[in-house]
């Protein structure tokens, strides 16, 4: 072949990737033909169009329908539907959320796109990123390759980051390969008052739970604020005995397991040279201070008084079931019993 020959080539082929790019996506369902090019659907358009270059050039024929109905099962993004509202069929109307969700969460694009799947759009789409600035703090020292800190996970070692007044740690998790933790011991021989104050990088599930490695475990709260909603600060109640507060990616609803891998290279198991690129939705970083407050202290501003009584009169009674606590409300709990009464202000005041 002559050079003349070898340039038409690669200009050609030039042509039809730029082609591709134009036409994905462009208007038309991409299993019914149409007189456009390409189709709505852009990971399906591009497969169509990378296999028969036609369907991007000149017309979305039944051919390309054809191929798409074959080659694009289980694409669902775009389709019909709010990303924010729940549906029985998969997928939602807006690629860019779909996609960013169903990667989250396959059954979104798969099965049907329920209130679990709507509410993880609300939560995540069009946030974007939302980096933190860490100054002062300890570094975990934990590697995201290794499992540190991951308490009685099964099949590693346990472990938790002990803890103390005024501590003030940074670190990052993963969500996938597997899924890392961050296990705070919170271990005390009575009862006290804690306040977290946590940053985040990526959506967070937080959660108190209580017990040791033998067992037996409950989970006394999980919560999972929006991401990118700022500063979580809690002033919460630890109870008596072996607890721990437990750092992941996820919501209220879910745990993460795709979305945020590890991008620093494990030594012993290091990627082969076909492997994909690591995928990192959102940041990794988290930062979280440690402080330890007066028992009374429910309005967490340092001083046990007037206003910290207040608040407990206001609360007096019998306190609904563990499964609808929220530790961002105010506890005046003191002693962990259920029911606010004289033995909680009795407590209060000795710590006036």
């Amino acid at each position: 072949m002559n050079r003349r020959a070898t340039f038409a080539s690669c200009v050609w082929v030039l042509a039809m990737g730029a082609s591709v790019a134009a036409q994905c996506p462009s208007e038309g369902d991409c299993r019914k033909p149409h007189a456009a090019p390409g189709c709505d659907m852009p990971d399906c358009c591009r497969i169509v169009c990378d296999a028969n270059p036609l369907c991007c050039e000149l017309t979305w024929d039944q051919a390309c329908a054809d191929q798409a109905i074959d080659a694009c099962e289980g694409i669902a993004c775009p389709e019909t539907g709010s990303c924010i509202e729940a549906h029985a069929t998969p997928g939602c109307s807006e690629y860019q959320c779909c996609d960013l969700v169903s990667t989250i969460d396959g059954w979104c694009s798969y099965a049907s796109w329920d209130e679990i799947c709507a509410r993880l759009a609300s939560e995540v789409c069009g946030t974007g990123a939302c980096p933190i600035e860490v100054t002062g703090a300890i570094d975990e020292g934990e590697p995201c390759y290794d499992r540190l800190n991951d308490g009685w996970g099964i099949g590693y070692p346990s472990g938790r980051i002990a803890v103390s007044c005024g501590m003030h740690m940074k670190g990052r998790v993963v969500a996938g390969g597997p899924r890392d933790l961050e296990w705070f011991a919170l271990d005390a021989p009575s009862r006290r008052r804690l306040r977290v104050t946590l940053d985040a990088e990526f959506p967070v599930e937080l959660q108190y739970l209580r017990g040791d490695s033998e067992g037996p475990n409950d989970v006394k709260w999980l919560i999972g604020p929006a991401l990118c909603s700022g500063t979580l600060m809690l002033n919460f109640m630890a109870d008596q005995g072996v607890s721990s507060l437990l750092l992941g990616v996820g919501n209220g609803d879910a745990s993460m397991r795709n979305g945020l891998d590890c991008d620093e290279i494990d030594p012993d198991n290091p990627p082969l040279p076909d492997d994909p690129p690591p995928l990192m939705l959102f940041g990794p970083h988290w930062s979280a201070r440690l402080e330890c407050l007066a028992i009374g202290d429910i309005d967490g501003n340092g001083v046990v008084g007037p206003q910290d009584l207040a608040i407990l009169l206001n609360a007096w009674g019998t306190l609904p079931p563990e499964g609808a606590f929220d530790p961002r409300l105010q506890d005046a709990d003191l002693d962990g019993n259920g029911v606010i009464s004289a033995p909680d202000i009795a407590i209060l005041l000795d710590s006036w």
